[in-house]
């Protein structure tokens, strides 16, 4: 174990230099995630306007007050929410299991196909998405009412705008994130224990019900709570479609009470208070599943010995599984991006015909946008913004890590290991709502309202997810490396940053990535925080397709953009992950079996300390072997 303090010649005790940058870490993180609440519960107690700033504050209970007076309004904003959020979670959820278990435990062809075809939704935006969905489901023009249209016996045509809509809507919009959750818990599962049920004389649904069930029980009760925190945040199916049935989404309400029309002003004190309500729920929620999982060990399957992931053999399955597949494909990959291109080809919306294909498509649209000024601008700071904040969160997340992982588990340790981990449990709306007021709270001193710095730290809340893996890989690296650099006279911080530090690179790197593409990806936080000076690529996107926008409302370049984003994101995306890819095989070519740089090693500051660690990963092999 590490001392975390240094004896001065006075005999008294100062930290080391390693113990300040793991307070400073912690310090970011708590800026990130713990000011922007608090501001959030002032603002919900003292009102009506801003907290501070503003001669008729004071503290008072009236926001809760006007809140309960409005208590049909709130059951039905809380009715509305829990039926929106828990039936798309349930669908996710259900849809992601049947996929994974399709590409992980059966015998299915194509199963890499497939699971490539379910991981693209992710690279697309989600107002990208939103917006492909309401053109594929137009009443006159959409492909997808066009196909149903020419189905024999039928006459079904999809609205849009109805509330069961936006609840599958929203649910195949959520798919990948539950499906890429559940594929490991699933490839984990030792199959011995579902062929042991079945050779019982256990029928499927009975296996299904008696052993598959119980043993995922924690896993995809987590999956759920977070999914169910993901889309209780998500902004953009409830702007894009709720705008008549789905008022009473909680995220589209708080959307509409800072977004006060003319000659209103934003309620900014009963916003805080919902924000408030919902906070505690997902809090609650939060917690149900920690108390729920805090087991989940018992439940394992996978052994040293005779551990091997079956796969069931479909049989007569195979077909109607495939049609199955096929159809979500269609659904969330194929037409979504057909409408796109349709829209972006013609003047105005019109049905897909062979006629209007050859007389009334254009490729314009295409060009207006390469050649606006604009379009390039606000790419050039959704980069800025997604990979600032994605650098902030990881830094500040892995040296936290570190510092906790490598102390000894006491309340300190434990709260500060909760704390970290807590973003989770906020959702975005929320986080983009407490953000918006921090920087309204503070401009006065600090002008950072409605610029990049703003956005790029309110991208940055997303650390718990740098955070739990950086813990993760921490613990993986034994400590005899850093005790031998300190036993050879390094310091704690250099110890880590010429030892550790090369070692969790890969997984560093690997949740950067991730995290660039969620900011890249991100359009409910600029919503609340961003101006036209600062807005990036996804806010500027929705003015071309908001009919509300006036002089920038053009939906067949809205279309193009959009399509031009996609491609973007997913050549950066998919750029930086063969980049990462390349690194690792290369490093791998490289360095000896123990995985630690030469260069790592030459870099202490005794002589003696290359040889010292050299011995200790020695003795570490060899005793591996034997």
């Amino acid at each position: 174990m590490f001392k975390a303090e240094r004896t001065t010649k006075a005999g008294r005790t100062r930290p080391t230099t390693m113990t300040v940058a793991t307070v400073i870490a912690g310090s970011v993180i708590f800026i990130l995630l713990a000011i922007p609440l608090i501001v959030q519960v002032i603002t919900a107690f003292r009102g009506p306007f801003l907290p501070f700033g503003v001669s008729s504050s004071r503290w008072t209970v009236e926001n809760f007050v006007t809140l309960w007076g409005l208590r049909e309004d709130f059951w039905a904003v809380l009715g509305s929410t829990a039926l929106f959020v828990g039936g798309s979670t349930v669908l996710s959820l259900a849809m992601a299991f049947g996929l994974a278990w399709v590409t992980v435990r059966t015998d299915a062809p194509f199963r890499r196909v497939i699971s490539v075809l379910v991981i693209v939704p992710f690279i697309v935006p989600p107002i990208v998405k939103a917006q492909a969905y309401l053109l594929m489901l137009s009443p006159e023009s959409g492909v997808l009412n066009q196909l149903l249209a020419a189905l024999p016996f039928t006459d079904l045509v999809i609205d849009p705008y109805a509330f069961s809509t936006m609840i599958v809507i929203q649910s195949l919009t959520n798919v990948t994130f539950p499906y890429l959750m559940i594929v490991p818990i699933l490839t984990n599962m030792d199959g011995a224990l579902e062929e042991s049920a079945r050779v019982s004389g256990a029928s499927w649904p009975q296996t299904l019900r008696r052993v598959t069930l119980p043993m995922l029980w924690p896993g995809l009760l987590g999956v759920g709570v977070l999914t169910f925190i993901l889309g209780l945040g998500s902004l953009e199916v409830p702007l894009l479609f709720g705008q008549e049935s789905g008022q009473s989404i909680f995220a589209l309400k708080l959307w509409t009470l800072i977004s006060a029309g003319a000659g209103q002003l934003p309620q900014y004190g009963l916003a805080a208070a919902w924000g408030c309500v919902f906070l505690v729920i997902t809090t609650f929620a939060f917690m149900l599943y920690l108390r729920a999982t805090r087991d989940a060990e018992r439940r394992a399957s996978v052994s040293g010995k005779g551990f091997r992931p079956t796969t069931m053999k479909l049989g007569a399955w195979r077909i109607p599984v495939l049609i199955a597949i096929f159809i979500f494909t269609l659904l969330t990959a194929i037409l979504p991006l057909f409408a796109l291109f349709w829209s972006a080809i013609t003047p105005y919306p019109i049905a897909f015909s062979l006629e209007a294909l050859v007389e009334q498509t254009h490729f314009t649209a295409f060009a207006e946008v390469l050649g606006d000024p604009e379009f390039w601008a606000s790419l050039g700071r959704t980069l800025i913004i997604a990979g600032g904040s994605a650098t902030i969160a990881s830094v500040a997340a892995t040296v936290l890590a570190y510092g906790i992982a490598r102390s000894r588990s006491t309340i300190r340790t434990r709260s500060m290991d909760l704390f970290a981990s807590s973003s989770v449990a906020i959702p975005t709306v929320i986080a983009g709502f407490a953000m918006f007021l921090t920087f309204m709270v503070i401009n006065p001193v600090i002008p950072l309202a409605g610029t990049i710095a703003a956005l790029t730290i309110a991208y940055s809340y997303r650390v718990s997810i740098a955070y739990r893996a950086g813990y993760s890989a921490t613990l993986q690296i034994r400590k005899e490396l850093e005790e031998a650099a300190v036993i050879s006279g390094a310091s704690r911080l250099e110890g880590f940053r010429k030892i550790v530090a090369p070692l969790l690179m890969p997984t560093v790197f690997a949740v950067w990535i991730q995290m660039f593409i969620l900011g890249t990806n991100e359009f409910t936080l600029p919503a609340f925080l961003a101006t036209p000076e600062s807005r990036p690529l996804s806010v500027y996107m929705y003015a071309m397709i908001n009919p509300r926008s006036a002089q920038l409302y053009a939906p067949d370049q809205g279309a193009a953009m959009a399509l031009i984003f996609t491609l973007l994101v997913f050549a950066i995306g998919y750029g930086l992950q063969w980049a990462l890819s390349r690194r690792a095989i290369g490093r791998a070519n490289r360095r000896p079996r123990f995985a630690m740089e030469p260069a790592s090693l030459a870099a202490l500051p005794d002589p003696e300390a290359a040889d010292t660690v050299t011995i200790a990963l020695k003795r570490r092999r060899a005793s591996s072997r034997t």
